[in-house]
């Protein structure tokens, strides 16, 4: 299939070298040698350039703007191939400023902007400057967008998806990819395998691996239509990962060396440092420290030319127990300290991932303010033109909608009072002074690292719930945030006595929205009276679905039951626990009355088969468009 494909594209480019020696004009030569130069992009990024560079002088004599941008932008993206990314963002910039200075609104000059900011945005990608690459992509996706372009918008929904993987950021990134995928499944685009294999990579990082597996095979069938050595040798990296994943380390070293083939075949350095890395650490567990300190070697050199900062730390770290494994404790000691070296590097970078993550949020929020300000003023000229109309045709129609009125206003203020004291219970005292006492405790025992980590979640939860007192509805997204930033808070307290899972289904909208913390005091729930008083290991699973038009909410735990932990509870006091719980009761029966739809909350407890206890869930489902903004 390669070599048909070759002989396929070979044909082509034979076509673009007839046709330019064939013409005299010098605008066809032009945008021909720009066309000769996108061909080369899978095959050879030498002859990408070299026609690019023809293409740059004639257009520069010729005065075409819109060429030169065209040549830039294509010698850009072959600088992005060889790994060269400031050489790659000067092109880049080039090219932009060239097409801004033109001014032009026409439609073809727009697209070669936007193609360039996407370009841009996979450049500051790679240099870890996710800020900026979200901030280019999303300019093109506008351009894309308006002129409903849907090859480029397939390609740059793709890419915004791997910005937000790279911050850690599965759930947007999935969102992304799908979005991709469903356009590029129609368009039958030759980049559907590289979606393929960005969804099946979060599948597997998401413990989903028959999911994971799925979309890698249909990578393969992709690539085998439309060949791409860059994106297979991504694809064949992440297949790996799933056979290191089913521990079969032999099948995982055959596709390890094909993404070595093809990266090679492109001297793509970039893909090249992830693949040795893996073959190292592969042979370090088969005790082959000669083979694992070759490969190590490789990654760590082209971690250091294309300032890897992930790559460099985990090839130290392999490289410091490779020479402690031989007995060089010199070495080892040499390479530990180039490792914590990497490790601090690499943390300010995430905390550069988590400050965009803030500025993320903070835009989403300001976007569903102006959109629920406008959705209100809509809303509020309908409600006075029906009430001026009710007033005209009678006055029992205005009675029945004042009497209405006066129903939902009392029924809105119950809620806001609930809302109120619910938040209030979230920060009482009791809560407060045992995060403190645990901070503390950290402090006594000289466990910093733990006592600033566990002081930054605390202030977090507080400023969170500050924030939530203001707005009677949140994103679901902020909800996840709280909810996992309480129970991180909850598995430092108790030293680790529970692991939790949250997930939400990809198809659920970003607006989604519900009233705040109203799942809270079940959470709190599942760890105070179920898992924290096991004998072993505890796990609570927080779950958002969609199904038809209602938002189904699920938190499981493998807990001690309801009927143990009703037991447990007789001989002690905890108001705190049933006003949270009977709070949010009262406030799920006013939204009932407010929407006048059925809210359902059923609270259960997991069977085993022989009718002993597994744990409790909780499933409450909303009706999905009472919490849509």
């Amino acid at each position: 299939m390669f070599l048909c494909f070759i002989y396929s594209q070979n044909i082509t480019q034979d076509s673009l070298h007839l046709l330019l020696r064939r013409t005299s004009d010098i605008a066809k030569q032009t945008s021909l040698l720009n066309q000769l130069s996108e061909s080369y992009k899978s095959s050879d990024p030498y002859a990408m350039q070299n026609f690019a560079k023809q293409a740059l002088q004639l257009a520069k004599k010729n005065n075409n703007v819109k060429e030169e941008a065209i040549a830039y932008q294509n010698l850009g993206t072959s600088e992005i191939i060889l790994g060269n990314y400031d050489q790659a963002l000067r092109y880049f910039n080039f090219g932009e400023k060239k097409l801004l200075n033109l001014n032009s609104n026409n439609s073809e000059i727009q697209e070669v902007l936007a193609k360039t900011l996407g370009s841009k945005g996979i450049v500051f990608s790679e240099q870890n400057k996710y800020a900026l690459a979200l901030a280019h992509d999303f300019k093109a996706l506008k351009i894309y967008e308006k002129y409903n372009r849907e090859i480029p918008l397939s390609k740059i929904y793709n890419n915004i998806g791997v910005i937000y993987r790279s911050i850690d950021d599965q759930d947007k990134a999935l969102s992304y990819f799908i979005k991709s995928y469903r356009l590029q499944k129609k368009l039958q685009s030759p980049s559907l395998g590289a979606t393929c294999s960005n969804i099946g990579l979060i599948y597997l990082k998401q413990n989903a691996p028959e999911k994971a597996k799925k979309f890698f095979d249909e990578g393969l069938k992709e690539f085998e239509k439309n060949p791409n050595a860059r994106d297979l040798g991504e694809l064949y990296n992440n297949i790996s990962q799933y056979y290191i994943a089913q521990k079969q380390p032999v099948t995982a070293k055959v596709y390890l060396h094909k993404a070595e083939e093809s990266f090679k075949s492109i001297d793509d350095q970039f893909g090249l440092s992830d693949t040795y890395l893996y073959l190292a650490e592969i042979y370090f567990n088969e005790n082959n420290p000669d083979k694992s300190f070759k490969a190590v070697k490789k990654s760590l050199e082209i971690s250091k030319k294309l300032d890897l900062p992930e790559t460099y730390m985990k090839s130290e770290a392999l490289l410091s127990r490779i020479f402690d494994q031989k007995g060089d404790k010199e070495n080892a000691l040499i390479h530990l300290k180039n490792y914590n070296l990497g490790k601090d590097k690499l943390a300010k970078i995430e905390n550069a991932k988590e400050r965009i993550k803030t500025e993320l949020h903070f835009e989403s929020e300001k976007q569903q303010m102006e959109q629920k300000e406008k959705a209100d003023n809509e809303r509020l000229k309908w409600f006075l033109g029906f009430s001026l109309l009710g007033f005209i045709l009678t006055g029992i129609f205005f009675f029945y909608r004042n009497r209405e009125k006066e129903k939902t206003i009392l029924l809105q203020k119950q809620l806001t009072e609930f809302q109120h004291k619910a938040l209030h219970l979230q920060m009482n005292p009791h809560f407060v002074f045992n995060c403190l006492a645990a901070i503390s405790s950290f402090i006594m025992q000289n466990d910093k690292e733990d006592a600033v980590r566990y002081l930054a979640k605390f202030s977090k939860l507080m400023r969170l719930t500050l924030d939530f007192s203001k707005e009677s509805l949140i994103t679901i997204d902020k909800e996840i945030e709280a909810l996992k930033n309480y129970l991180e808070l909850e598995q430092l307290r108790f030293n680790k006595k529970f692991d939790f899972e949250i997930i939400k289904d990809p198809l659920i909208e970003d607006d989604t929205a519900l009233p705040s913390l109203l799942l809270q005091p079940y959470v709190e729930n599942a760890v105070i009276h179920g898992v924290v008083p096991t004998t072993g290991k505890g796990f609570i699973k927080i779950t958002f679905r969609q199904t038809d038009d209602v938002l189904v909410c699920e938190i499981e735990d493998n807990g001690v039951g309801i009927e143990t932990s009703r037991k447990l509870k007789e001989n002690s006091v905890k108001i705190h626990k049933s006003m949270a719980l009977e709070i949010s009761k009262k406030r799920l029966e006013t939204l009932e009355e407010l929407i006048k739809k059925k809210i359902h909350l059923r609270i259960e407890e997991i069977k085993t088969e022989t009718n002993g206890s597994e744990g409790t869930k909780v499933t409450l489902e909303l009706p999905l468009k009472y919490i849509k903004d």
